[in-house]
């Protein structure tokens, strides 16, 4: 494939004429651009390394600052937990001490209760021997 010749159309400005300018106070005959723009990467550099270690410390502080808040919330777990198991042995003791005296106390009315049974089935069965004996000697001399 053949490269298309392109030719451009001749311009031609005759009457183009440019303003002389001239700036006071502005000497640039020792002006370095080399140095310039050496000078002008350093600063970037610089400002990159300074933003960069901007950027590493908050993040170490946003870190820290969590990690600071986890161990206040293990240490305030901590002290409620000791809080309520300070409080639960106290509250077992004192439910396993009434449970045992509620338990002596059924005892004994059990064992009461056993005895007044035995009682009232010894006269019931004394009174039903007697009444027996009784209605025996009352039907043997008639019969």
């Amino acid at each position: 494939m053949a490269n298309p010749s392109i030719k451009f159309p001749s311009l031609s400005l005759p009457n183009l004429k440019f303003p002389s300018a001239q700036i006071r106070g502005i000497d640039l005959t020792n002006f370095d651009l080399k140095k310039n723009v050496e000078a002008a990467r350093e600063n970037t550099k610089r400002a990159l390394e300074l933003a960069t270690n901007l950027t590493r410390d908050v993040a170490y502080i946003t870190v820290g600052s969590g990690v600071l808040a986890f161990q206040q919330a293990q240490v305030r777990r901590r002290e409620v937990t000791a809080t309520v198991q300070s409080r639960i042995p106290s509250s077992f003791g004192d439910v396993t001490a009434a449970g045992a005296a509620v338990s002596a106390r059924v005892a004994s009315i059990a064992n009461s209760a056993k005895d007044a049974a035995e009682k009232i089935i010894d006269r019931a069965s004394k009174q039903v021997s007697e009444t027996v004996v009784s209605m025996r000697t009352k039907i043997a001399p008639s019969a």
